[in-house]
């Protein structure tokens, strides 16, 4: 483990000066040009050869002594629409956008295991494949076309990390099988002929519709789905009226479905358009339902998994085997093509405020934590060629 050690202490600084710098100049999902610029030019100057991927993804290559297998690392790099408060010395200099889920952390650690193993091609028994991937926080996502692109032509298996403010800095955590939820969306218009609030008998009563369907979404997981079968449903947006005495002609309703079935997603949405057509049809509106699917649910593959618990325990970096979560991934997509695991990394310090949730204003990280990411990946390369 020496060596290991020693690799992630001469390449941290520059891991830390790659995350502020990226941290500083966030960019949002489909906008990413400035940040993947950034990234070519660290790979460009460290003498890695890549191309540009997709949209705004860029992919890079070490060969090895052994070609006929490569190893594949991911990491993303788009940042958020919220507007990051005072405080930090690498703030966002872009006005209402923020790294506020670690996305800067993920391409740092990345952009720093691929000059690690540049630097040291002794190492390099197989391909190593680094994908830096564009929009993940914005569905239909950049892992889709990028894969559509080629990024895992050749790829054999691949892992890629998130961090968590719920695991304490220094310990990382993965789960088998079955672990983040599919995310879906619904939009549901209902619309009609608006009228006078003293005399809605005149008119069509699109308000009521909304709130009564509503009130029925909100029944369909404890009316129709299993326990067994974890889901959730959420109406998160509603929109209508301009004035506090005019029913208005339309009103918008948008929510989203996390599951981890492809059964209990089709029955929630086909309860969705029921209870659409139903509300509309007592309140004598019109309705439009429209589903968008959109990153499937993320199931590890119990052979990369057991590779990333064995290297933490060799490398003395504490694990645990974390519960399942609906929140929605698009690396889910690449464990569609190929055997992997997606895992976690604890940023967790109250000492320094680092406490809060993912895509809060007030989302912080301890950086040590990068050293923590470093170690594993290149654990993970080593372990599976045989080197540790």
């Amino acid at each position: 483990m020496d060596l290991i050690d020693r690799c992630v202490s001469e390449e941290i600084e520059n891991t830390i000066k790659f995350r502020r710098y990226i941290h500083r100049h966030p960019c949002l999902s489909f906008h990413e040009e400035e940040t993947r610029d950034y990234i070519c030019s660290q790979l460009e100057a460290a003498g890695i050869e890549y191309r540009i991927c997709g949209l705004n993804g860029v992919v890079a290559r070490l060969k090895g002594a052994d070609s006929s297998r490569c190893i594949a690392f991911r990491g993303d790099f788009d940042a958020l629409p919220i507007q990051e408060p005072e405080g930090l010395e690498y703030r966002s200099e872009n006005p209402g956008v923020m790294h506020a889920c670690g996305h800067d952390f993920h391409a740092s650690a990345l952009l720093s295991f691929a000059r690690i193993l540049k630097q040291h091609p002794e190492l390099l028994k197989c391909d190593a494949q680094f994908i830096f991937q564009y929009a993940e926080e914005l569905p239909p996502g950049g892992a889709g076309p990028m894969i559509e692109d080629g990024c895992l032509d050749g790829v054999t298996e691949i892992y890629g990390f998130h961090v968590s403010e719920e695991l304490p800095v220094g310990t990382a955590g993965v789960r088998h099988g079955k672990y983040m939820a599919a995310s879906d969306a619904f939009f549901i218009d209902f619309s009609g002929q608006g009228g006078h609030g003293s005399r809605p008998y005149e008119a069509m009563d699109t308000v009521s519709a909304a709130a009564s369907a509503i009130t029925q979404i909100n029944a369909v997981m404890s009316r129709f789905v299993s326990p067994i079968n974890n889901a959730v449903i959420s109406v998160c947006k509603i929109h209508g009226g301009e004035t506090y005495n005019i029913i208005p002609e339309t009103v918008k309703m948008e929510g989203t479905v996390r599951t981890y079935e492809p059964e209990t997603a089709k029955l929630i949405f086909s309860k969705i358009k029921e209870i659409a057509a139903h509300c509309a049809a007592i309140y004598g509106v019109r309705e439009n339902v429209d589903i968008q699917y959109g990153y499937p649910p993320v199931v590890n593959h119990d052979a990369p998994v057991d590779t990333v618990i064995a290297v933490s325990e060799q490398l003395n970096i504490p694990i645990s085997e974390i519960p399942p979560t609906p929140v929605g991934e698009d690396f889910a997509r690449y464990l569609q093509k190929v055997p992997g695991a997606f895992f976690r990394v604890g940023i967790r310090n109250e000492d320094i405020g680092a406490v809060y949730p993912l895509h809060n204003k007030m989302f912080r990280l301890d950086e040590s934590a990068l050293s923590v990411a470093l170690k594993l990946y290149l654990g993970i390369y080593l372990k599976e060629t045989h080197q540790i």
